[in-house]
């Protein structure tokens, strides 16, 4: 099935002006047809994915895995993502549009101003009731490794779009180990394994706190599980 291309809202694709912009472009561009390689040679296994509409919650080390797996196994949903302003929110909106989805550019943190704080919110809750499903690294933009951070929560809260807590294991597991995500790069060809989740609903006026426990538990158990089950 041909995947319908969506653009994100104007006043929120915003992107700095960096020098070698026009690199990042092209590199973004570059990955998006990488990625459609590797979903395309890829050998994947593990359990159907949910098709249904959520807010995928990963890992960051997992950004290129999980896209290459949406892409591979999601085929008739639309995803949103966010990403940052400088140069690598650049190549990150060049990848996202060139797989025909949609980027949200979030502010610099420490210099958003609660206007635009509040405008991204509801930006992002509208694109929840337009159907689109939202991806969010729950350790990104800087980390630390593997340590939840409310946003995805609140963001659920905000859509009233439940959230799916996703892990790709991959093989082999080339890592770019000098990032602080230790980045995960799939290569053509690889075995990729998808585990998922239960469900996790945010209510409207629910306390946040308490169910990042919760995030946090169910994000660790599947990507142990995911990374046992590839080794078999």
């Amino acid at each position: 099935m041909e995947r319908q291309a969506i653009g994100p809202t104007p006043d929120l694709a915003r992107e700095e002006r960096v020098r070698f912009g026009w690199a990042a472009r092209l590199f973004g561009q570059g990955l998006a047809l990488y990625v459609r390689l590797v979903a395309r040679t890829a050998r994947v296994s593990g359990p159907p994915v949910r098709q249904e509409q959520v807010v995928f919650a990963i890992w960051h080390e997992s950004n290129l895995v999980a896209a290459v797996a949406a892409y591979r196994l999601r085929k008739q949903q639309e995803h949103v993502s966010f990403s940052t302003r400088r140069f690598r929110g650049i190549v990150m909106n060049a990848m996202l549009h060139g797989l025909g989805w949609g980027a949200v550019t979030l502010p610099d943190a420490g210099r958003e101003s609660r206007r635009e704080a509040t405008s991204v919110s509801r930006a992002m809750a509208r694109v929840g009731r337009e159907g689109k499903s939202l991806v969010a690294s729950c350790d990104g933009p800087l980390g630390p490794y593997r340590v939840a951070k409310p946003g995805v929560l609140i963001l659920a809260r905000e859509s009233g779009v439940p959230v799916l807590p996703w892990a790709v294991a991959v093989r082999p597991p080339v890592r770019l180990t000098r990032r602080w995500d230790r980045q995960l790069v799939p290569l053509p060809f690889c075995r990729m394994r998808v585990d998922e989740a239960p469900l996790i609903h945010v209510g409207p006026r629910e306390r946040i706190k308490p169910i990042l426990v919760q995030l946090q538990a169910e994000l660790d158990r599947i990507a142990d599980l995911s990374d046992r089950r590839m080794v078999r």
